[in-house]
């Protein structure tokens, strides 16, 4: 069974891996900052319009925050495959 509040947590977990307050998150993507916290606390479902306000800012990320998959070769990636590239360009 699908958890339907899955989307939620992607969404506070791009935030994180962002470093972005909530704050901040709402200024780059013009979602009220009241909203974030209500999807992030489970009390609101994130809608599609605010996947699309946020996709703009971070393309990249669009089909991960959808579906929780990745098309690596596309172009869309999840905060993990972000970090798994830079500790290895890294070497950490």
């Amino acid at each position: 069974m699908i958890d339907q509040f899955e989307i939620n947590q992607r969404l506070k977990d791009l935030r994180a891996h962002l470093d972005l307050t909530v704050d901040e998150f709402s200024l780059q993507t013009g979602i009220k900052s009241g909203q974030i916290s209500s999807i992030e606390n489970n009390r609101q479902k994130l809608y599609g319009w605010q996947i699309q306000a946020i996709s703009t800012v971070w393309p990249e990320y669009a089909y991960w925050l959808a579906t929780g998959q990745t098309i690596p070769a596309a172009g869309q990636i999840s905060p993990e495959i972000e970090e798994i590239r830079k500790n290895l360009s890294t070497g950490t």
